[in-house]
């Protein structure tokens, strides 16, 4: 779900600055998610691509690896124009973020 020792090594150990990241990610992502959903609907699948490989560096600096997967999956999905495909991965991009929520805020991180 999310690697927390590889966030704080690549923060240089500072846990406030992952906190402080983590909020940005929780301000951030909900409005991307809804971004990709309208390019989608809207049959953009360029710009599906392009929020979706936004959405996979912002999550990689958090150590969010499976959250990166599947932007990463929405993203091909788009470049091989399957919008199907794009769709189910951006379901289940929801999903791990809301899995990735109740993680964060169980260990008071969010």
């Amino acid at each position: 779900m999310i690697d927390l020792d590889e966030a704080l090594s690549a923060l240089e150990g500072d846990e406030e600055l992952l906190k402080d990241c983590l909020k940005l990610l929780a301000e951030d992502l909900p409005g991307r998610i809804r971004q990709l959903r309208t390019a989608l609907d809207n049959g953009n699948l360029k710009e599906t691509g392009t929020v979706a490989h936004t959405i996979k560096g912002s999550v990689a600096v958090v150590g969010a690896t499976e959250l990166k997967k599947t932007a990463l999956a929405v993203e091909a999905a788009a470049r091989n124009e399957d919008p199907e495909k794009a769709r189910a991965c951006i379901t289940s991009l929801e999903q791990q973020w809301n899995d990735l929520q109740a993680f964060l805020r169980e260990r008071q991180l969010l």
